[in-house]
């Protein structure tokens, strides 16, 4: 990515629909000091496998440049720990996923992305397949004895659900691809891998951490390994993950770094460690710190002449903090100014069309959930502990912005309240 010279450039150097990677990082703009050195301070202390680093968010406000970034702002990351930085988009099915399916994805990823030779390699995925067969073995045994003391007509029933007895879980997969990629591209293997171990996700865990440990040993090098799951909060029904199956996450065997939905920050608290969150402070109702979101504007444009002042602040209001759509209203006003009003650069006029044309894409699931939206924009909060699944649907699909500064405040997007009125 280069810094824009032309309102051409505007449109790719503005796309927010990828994070910063780490060779990006001279546009990246450190929008949240504070609590990034807090957090950055209390991993690097940290000597506790069991402790869990949540990071809260909803989608657009940086979290996975964040953690892209995290090896460039500090480099003694990169002596202390083996990163192995699991994206949730790429592996999981967005609808789907569960317990098994991270555990499962922890052992792969061991197995394709690693700094063992092919002999090594395949000694570890030899033994993680030879523990994942007897843990198969054991659960289908336990089947077979279950079904033989039960009718046949609940037998005929249970047998369908059972398809798995007799074939070996990793023999769906093809020898030569890497597993990650086979289960994620495969919902037929993710649902198999549900059946297989749904009752045995304790055991389960007990592989992988045994898998961490013939890797480490494999790899022979004085780091230990820092698992960040990122992205896990854009899934849907994983409520379960981050209540019921906690206690596995916290036993997974290594250091981890994990990003969960907003609307739990409230309601998760483990082994005395609150979630952080990365959102933009509110004082008086007003965003602070509003420079900041400037330079983000600023780092990625070389010629100045591109964009007006009025049009940057316009922006930033209109963006909510939010810094996805703060790229986006910037992207789509460029656009307007190319092939609409056909200017040499981006005014408020091109800001306002951009806004209109992403309030049309919202009008729609605006007018469904319009009577809440009118309590948050009235009252800033919900009320009770019913309205969470609805503050979930609103915070992902981004109707509404959170903010935390000692409390929490709920705010509408601002593209939205002309929708609302």
């Amino acid at each position: 990515m280069k810094k824009a010279e032309t309102l051409e450039d505007i449109y790719y150097t503005f796309d927010g629909s990828k994070p910063l990677n780490e060779d990006e990082y001279d546009f990246f703009e450190n929008v949240y000091d504070k609590k990034l050195k807090r957090f950055i301070n209390d991993v690097k202390i940290n000597r506790v496998h069991q402790n869990i680093f949540f990071i809260a968010g909803q989608r657009g406000n940086g979290k996975s440049t964040i953690l892209n970034n995290l090896k460039n702002k500090n480099k003694d990351f990169q002596d202390s720990y083996e990163i192995r930085h699991i994206q949730a988009m790429e592996v999981f099915g967005i609808d789907d996923v569960d317990i098994i399916d991270i555990l499962l994805v922890i052992g792969f990823d061991l197995i394709d992305n690693n700094q063992l030779d092919g002999a090594k390699t395949k000694e570890l995925k030899d033994k993680f397949e030879t523990r994942l067969n007897e843990l198969q073995e054991l659960n289908n045994g336990e089947l077979v004895k279950e079904l033989s003391e039960i009718d046949s007509s609940v037998k005929k029933v249970t047998s369908d659900n059972s398809i798995s007895i007799g074939t070996k879980f990793l023999s769906y997969f093809s020898a030569d691809s890497k597993l990650s990629a086979i289960y994620s591209a495969d919902r037929n293997i993710r649902n198999e891998a549900k059946k297989i171990y749904k009752f045995k996700t304790k055991d389960l865990l007990n592989i992988i951490n045994s898998i961490i440990d013939e890797y480490q040993k494999l790899v022979n090098l004085p780091k230990e390994i820092l698992l960040i799951l990122d992205g896990l909060e854009r899934l849907t029904n994983i409520d379960n993950i981050f209540v019921k199956d906690i206690a596995l996450l916290r036993d997974i065997k290594c250091y981890k770094i994990i990003t969960m939905p907003l609307y739990l920050k409230e309601l998760i608290d483990i082994n005395n460690i609150k979630p952080i969150d990365f959102t933009m402070e509110i004082q008086n109702g007003e965003i602070k710190n509003l420079d900041l979101l400037k330079n983000v504007v600023n780092k990625r444009i070389e010629n100045k002449e591109l964009i007006t002042e009025e049009a940057i602040d316009l922006a930033i209001k209109m963006s909510g903090g939010n810094l996805r759509q703060l790229l986006e209203i910037i992207q789509t006003a460029s656009t307007e100014a190319l092939v609409i009003t056909e200017n040499d650069k981006i005014t408020t006029v091109e800001i306002e069309d951009a806004v209109k044309l992403l309030k049309g894409h919202l009008a729609s699931r605006t007018q469904i959930y319009s009577k809440f939206l009118n309590q948050i924009k009235n009252t800033h909060k919900i009320d009770n502990e019913d309205e969470y699944s609805t503050l979930a649907k609103v915070l992902k699909e981004g109707l509404v912005f959170a903010y935390f500064n000692g409390t929490v405040y709920y705010d509408i997007n601002p593209i939205i309240e002309d929708n609302l009125d």
